[in-house]
């Protein structure tokens, strides 16, 4: 073999060595990207869990007043006077955001009461037209929508005026007929995937909507992250902010912007038996979403976990997102 050739399979075989060394360590890379990613994911999901189980200790033990729960605080034995609690450190159920430090770094837990919500377990069909015509659906989609979740949830086959039941559906996903467990559980309804803006990912429904065994809602514990989102117009959702936090007035929805749930609302209840306890990083680009149901009266089992959701994306961080930890008053303790 001439002495050319030898030179210039040598050089292909380096250049192919290359290659391969250049694919190798590109795979190894995104491997190794990959592998930190969950790493940080799950370091992130213990951080959100001890933080949701020192508020949960907090809820259990510590009285609710009217719209907050009293770390350290005393139950008011004249509740017409004193509205229930009195003293202490103050956690608001608004879902108000509070720091707390962990062993990976600080982390943003909330409260939230789910009569604040949107409720999708009383009359379905007010409560659902009230949520898909905030989000922005027309009218006559919203009544359509609402109709369908009504025929979903019942335990009949009677089909509403522009409801859908049984035959409507594809073969494999048919509807529940029973009561909501959770508010996500609408977005299986024929056509709510396909329509409803939260549907988008229907975790994000939790947030904004509540299905369980608490009936009563209250427009003066709605969330602000809930008026920012379905009230149109920055000067309306400032107004509303602004009623929101004057506790001295009653609140109606229909006052904050939200049309259609003035004849479901009751004022004079107390935040709970159902929460959201949300915790998240300061960027909020991964949050963690939890429903607790207080069960007090049950010695052995004062509280149940009714789902628990991990998730990302712009929406959530754009409802979340805290620029200046600094200025957060930290989560209460126990002293």
């Amino acid at each position: 073999m001439r002495r050319g050739y030898v030179f210039v399979l040598a050089l292909w075989t380096i250049v192919i060595l290359a290659v391969l060394s250049g694919a190798a360590f590109t795979a190894m890379s995104s491997a190794n990207a990959t592998l930190r990613a969950i790493i940080d994911r799950e370091r992130s999901i213990t951080a959100f869990t001890d933080a949701e189980a020192r508020l949960l200790y907090l809820l259990l033990t510590e009285p609710i007043g009217l719209s907050a729960l009293h770390v350290g605080g005393q139950l008011d034995p004249d509740p017409t006077i004193g509205g229930f609690a009195f003293g202490g450190e103050l956690v608001d159920t608004q879902g108000a955001p509070y720091r707390m430090n962990t062993s990976q770094g600080p982390v943003i837990v909330r409260l939230i009461a789910a009569n604040g919500l949107i409720n999708l377990s009383g009359d379905t069909v007010l409560s659902a037209r009230a949520l898909l015509t905030a989000q922005g659906l027309s009218e006559p989609a919203a009544r359509r929508l609402a109709a369908r979740l009504a025929d979903y949830a019942d335990g009949d086959d009677l089909k509403r005026l522009g409801g859908a039941e049984h035959p409507d559906y594809p073969e494999l996903t048919p509807p529940g007929n029973a009561p909501l467990r959770t508010a996500s559980e609408a977005c299986a309804v024929l056509g709510w995937r396909e329509e409803v803006p939260l549907c988008r990912d229907p975790r994000l429904l939790d947030l904004f909507a509540f299905a369980g065994n608490n009936p009563a809602m209250s427009a003066r514990l709605a969330p602000h992250y809930l008026i920012k989102a379905l009230v149109p117009g920055m000067r309306n959702v400032e107004r509303a902010m602004n009623m929101l936090n004057d506790r001295s007035q009653l609140v109606r929805f229909s006052d904050l912007g939200i049309e259609g749930l003035d004849m479901l609302e009751d004022n004079t209840i107390l935040p709970g038996p159902s929460f959201l306890i949300v915790t998240h990083q300061p960027s909020a680009r991964l949050i963690r979403v939890t429903r607790v149901d207080l069960s007090l009266a049950n010695f052995h089992r004062p509280y149940s976990i009714v789902f628990s959701h991990t998730l990302g994306g712009s929406e959530a961080e754009g409802f979340f997102h805290v620029e200046d930890i600094d200025t957060l008053a930290s989560l209460p303790v126990l002293r």
